[in-house]
């Protein structure tokens, strides 16, 4: 039940640019991330473990590319401010805070390689055919 809660907000915050009258065309990159990772992990907890696990893996491999969106955004974000005294993180311009430190970068690059990185394997595991299935039915190379 949580999870198709969770995957009822990602929904919502993925379709926010086609209901809401108030949300910037600035913010939409923003909310279509948030959509992915909230959307990929109620998905992902929703489906049951034993039936579709094509689509469960799809679902997870959707939420680790958006978490690995957002940690690659916070690590590539500008160290100054705007001429407004604000900071565009991501393409999304409006941020107030403190630039962020280089010890943060590097942990959020770190994690922004890891997370895009097993988002492509399990992308490419599923492409190949071998995704969600044992290890007995997968098709060997001659």
């Amino acid at each position: 039940m949580v999870g198709l809660f969770v995957m009822a907000v990602g929904l919502g915050l993925a379709a926010a640019p086609w209901w809401s009258a108030t949300l910037g065309r600035d913010d939409y990159p923003l909310v279509w991330v948030l959509g992915a990772l909230f959307g990929g992990i109620g998905l992902y907890a929703a489906l049951p473990g034993d039936r579709l696990p094509r689509l469960r893996a799809f679902a997870f491999v959707l939420f680790l590319g958006a978490f690995g969106v957002v940690c690659a955004a916070l690590a590539l974000a500008p160290s100054a401010p705007g001429a407004d005294g604000t900071y565009a993180i991501g393409g999304v311009m409006g941020f107030r805070g403190m630039p962020i430190p280089w010890w943060a970068r590097i942990v959020a690059g770190t994690f922004a390689l890891l997370f895009l990185g097993l988002a492509l394997t399990g992308l490419w595991g599923m492409v190949r055919g071998t995704g969600g299935r044992g290890d007995d039915e997968s098709p060997r190379l001659p």
